[in-house]
């Protein structure tokens, strides 16, 4: 009735946040307790059985037949957090998460019994546990802000649903090596999946040392340099590696080198190429401001022309969003 589908469609501006806890899913401050006043357990994995059925692969759910998923509105992370609730506590799952639109394929009214029947079931059948279904008491998410405003952030950062005004069903499922959390709602016509993962910290400093070792075993390195969004203009966070750049010219006073500007598909062709050929320019300008002889240098734009990444997320556009330098 449901098959598996790897279907993606990113998203950009979502903010990311680390929150850990032994099994990776951290408990909020909101808590409630019950009426006799005491307190209630919290979520636990160790409370959810155990699926030995054959889950597929990941997002592990999709579109019933003669629904599809909405590309355009669909939205995929490699590392972000959803939020969930057990009818007593709040609980956030970070990792890989899908968002999914869903709507009828083709000129049909909305189907909304069926599609609460088909993705409950499938859920059921794979071994997934119902951990709530209902609306979220609105005492709960008036907590989540002063006003109106903050309170509907805090929901579209955690949610893909509109959960304060209409109801959710929350899902977890565990198999022998993963946690995989689904909010699923009809009114929204939405399905979100994350499967919980440790966060991995990407981020490396850039020496002089290892550009031109880069440069040496490859003949060029690749740098992602931060500018003003559509402009030219180096942010202050980068004249560090500008400055790295800068160094091993100077250590290395033969080398020659081509600053290459390269972006990712957003936009316009033509407006990427020049955007490109521009910040090339510009760092071949600071350097030069470094003190390095402008014979050394050249400078090229390519555009969204030769991408390295995936254009269709937000990692392979983050990868295609890169300055190279090429030994000359």
């Amino acid at each position: 009735m449901i098959s598996c589908n790897n279907d993606k469609k990113t998203k950009n501006n979502q903010h990311k946040e680390v929150i850990t806890e032994k099994t990776h899913v951290s408990n909020k401050d909101n808590q409630v307790k019950n009426t006799s006043n005491n307190s209630v357990k919290e979520f636990s994995w160790n409370d959810v059985p155990k699926s030995t059925a054959d889950i597929g692969t990941y997002p592990y759910i999709t579109a019933p037949k003669s629904m599809i998923i909405d590309k355009d509105e669909s939205e995929s992370y490699e590392f972000d957090k959803l939020e969930f609730f057990d009818g007593s506590h709040f609980f956030v799952l970070e990792g890989k998460v899908e968002r999914m639109i869903i709507e009828m394929d083709g000129d049909k009214p909305w189907q909304q019994y069926l599609f609460d029947k088909s993705v409950s079931e499938y859920l059921k059948s794979i071994g997934a546990k119902l951990i709530f279904d209902g609306q979220i008491p609105n005492e709960l998410t008036r907590k989540w802000g002063s006003d109106p405003n903050s309170i509907y952030k805090h929901m579209h950062e955690f949610y893909a649903s509109d959960v304060v005004n209409h109801p959710v069903s929350l899902y977890a499922l565990k198999t022998s090596n993963k946690k995989i959390g689904f909010q699923v709602s009809s009114n929204s016509r939405s399905i979100a999946v994350v499967e919980n993962k440790i966060f991995e910290q990407t981020i490396e400093k850039i020496t002089a040392e290892a550009i031109i070792n880069d440069i040496n075993s490859k003949g060029f390195t690749s740098l992602h340099i931060n500018f003003d969004t559509g402009k030219s203009r180096i942010k202050a966070d980068s004249y560090e590696r500008i400055n790295e750049i800068s160094k091993m010219l100077k250590e290395n006073p033969n080398l020659k080198i081509s600053i290459e500007g390269h972006t990712d598909n957003v936009g316009d062709e033509l407006f990427n190429m020049k955007l490109s050929e521009n910040r090339a320019k510009a760092i071949l300008l600071s350097l030069v401001d470094e003190g390095i002889e402008e014979s050394r240098l050249k400078s090229k734009g390519f555009g969204q022309t030769k991408p390295i990444g995936d254009n269709s997320s937000e990692e392979g556009k983050a990868q295609n969003r890169r300055v190279e330098l090429r030994k000359i």
